[in-house]
């Protein structure tokens, strides 16, 4: 008996993907978030040296300082890049489709029939690439799609209100 692989029954070329300066702004949030502890973990460690406490030995400070250091690369240059690759959408008439994930992927499946609204966020980062962010909201739980293109997250925004409107009908 020969093994034959099941083909996926989601075609990856039907996702839409998010717009490239995504990337950079998901970058310059991370760099802001992982560079506070990174920061208090130098400077805890130079205080040490120069102030000689003996509860914070030199060694200790540095490990923990090397291991922010490493935190920040992996969280501001590679997480945002895994993250673009493997997020993607789809909108359907009856559905929306979202799949995403860093270590583990999932995909999400949300009936037209149960979306209650949908929102237009966008952040100062976000505004700063002209990007925004389309939230989902169902009974259950808030779905996002981050990193659109404002003009475009709007056009997405009215589509998915309009065919959940027409689904309820």
């Amino acid at each position: 008996m020969e093994w034959k692989e099941e083909q996926n029954p989601v075609k990856p070329d039907r996702f839409r993907r998010l717009h490239r300066d995504w990337i950079a702004a998901s970058r310059l949030g991370s760099a802001i978030f992982y560079a506070i502890p990174l920061v208090a973990a130098a400077a805890l460690t130079v205080l040490s040296l120069i102030l000689h406490w003996d509860w914070l030995p030199l060694w200790v400070g540095l490990v923990i300082t090397i291991a922010f250091a490493l935190l920040f690369v992996f969280a501001v240059f590679q997480v945002p890049l895994i993250l673009y690759n493997r997020f993607g959408f789809a909108i359907m008439e009856e559905e929306i489709e979202i799949r995403k994930g860093l270590f583990f992927i999932s995909e999400t499946l949300i009936p037209m029939t149960k979306v209650q609204h949908v929102k237009l966020e966008s952040g100062p980062i976000l505004r700063k690439y002209k990007l925004a962010e389309i939230k989902i909201v169902t009974a259950a739980t808030t779905h996002s799609i981050a990193g659109l293109k404002s003009e475009e997250a709007e056009n997405f925004k009215r589509m998915i209100g309009e065919l959940a409107r027409r689904t309820e009908e």
